[in-house]
């Protein structure tokens, strides 16, 4: 006789899957769930029976007034009213009720872009051209007949030579380095000055020992510019009579900044002037007040009979003699 099959031996196997707790290995005792922690003061941190909360965030407590006065200057920077939770409800649900009209218009905008309209009746305009036709007749496009009198002048206009050099003859971007030509004619126009009585004395200038700076005659479109931004120290002594006998004072004026605009026609831009003394101790108020006036530095263009009206006069015909210059 057939016996069936005995299964009773599989009865003591546990499923794995089975999220039974595990005994510790060891033997030692479970641990115990921690202990609430007690009340302390946020100042002292004294063990407190019966605290008294903070009347704004109610987060922290303390063991008297004392000790919430002392740590106020601390709790303050992160002390806040807690906010109500039906406000933060309604800003949920504000958020929550925008979220779809955005949705909304955002698949408007897709569907608006995915749009194309293709009609290919009585086109008249190619597709890839951004201009359109509109409502105005259309015009016939006839090439305009010029003048003989507008031909001689655009003729005569196209015989002048150019202003560059001969490699330049469209008359483009050309730049020419004069520097050292526009030192040297500015230092020679600025030698050999007369004296200017002042104050009960004279003011003798001295040669010019050397200019600074930077000159250049650049070709643009067939048309030279003249441009320049130099650089200069005039010295002077102020020579008088008094009971000790002759005396002298020296100074200086340092003329910077010199450039191309100075004497431009409507748009002057005057050079940047300054003084100095070395010996202003040897003068009197009232005298050097005298000699600063025969010197001229306070004003462009300087009044007539200074000292920098002489000198302005000199530097403006070096600008002429730099302008006819090649």
């Amino acid at each position: 006789k057939a016996r069936g099959i005995d299964y009773s031996r599989f009865d003591a196997i546990e499923d794995s899957d089975d999220e039974k707790p595990q005994a510790d290995p060891s033997g030692a005792a479970p641990a115990k769930p921690k202990a609430p922690e007690k009340a302390h003061c946020h100042n002292c941190h004294k063990d407190l029976k019966e605290p008294l909360r903070c009347g704004v965030c109610k987060k922290v407590e303390y063991c008297s007034a004392q000790c919430q006065r002392e740590d106020w200057v601390y709790h303050k920077r992160v002390c806040k009213k807690p906010e109500e939770p039906k406000a933060k409800a309604k800003a949920a649900a504000q958020r929550k009720s925008a979220e779809p009209a955005d949705a909304d218009r955002e698949r408007r905008r897709q569907r608006e872009d995915e749009k194309v309209v293709d009609n290919d009746e009585n086109i008249t305009w190619y597709k890839h051209r951004e201009w359109k036709p509109t409502a105005e007749p259309k015009k016939d496009f006839a090439p305009t007949k010029i003048q003989p009198q507008e031909a001689a002048v655009a003729q005569a206009d196209a015989a002048k030579p150019s202003a560059g050099s001969a490699w330049n003859a469209a008359g483009t971007w050309e730049d020419k380095d004069v520097t050292a030509l526009a030192q040297s004619g500015l230092k020679e126009n600025l030698a050999g000055w007369r004296p200017i009585d002042a104050a009960g004395g004279a003011i003798l200038a001295e040669d010019v020992e050397s200019v600074q700076g930077e000159a250049s005659k650049p070709t643009i479109r067939g048309k030279t510019r003249h441009m320049f931004d130099l650089s200069f120290t005039l010295r002077f002594s102020f020579r008088w009579m008094d009971a000790s006998g002759q005396r002298s004072a020296k100074g200086s004026v340092e003329v910077a900044d010199f450039t191309n605009d100075a004497f431009a026609d409507g748009a002057s831009t005057p050079p940047d002037v300054r003084l100095a003394f070395s010996e202003s101790g040897q003068l009197d108020a009232g005298r050097k007040q005298a000699v600063q006036a025969a010197l001229g530095v306070a004003t462009w263009p300087p009044p007539p009979g200074s000292l920098m009206a002489e000198a302005a006069a000199r530097m403006e015909k070096w600008y002429g003699e730099y302008q006819q210059a090649s």
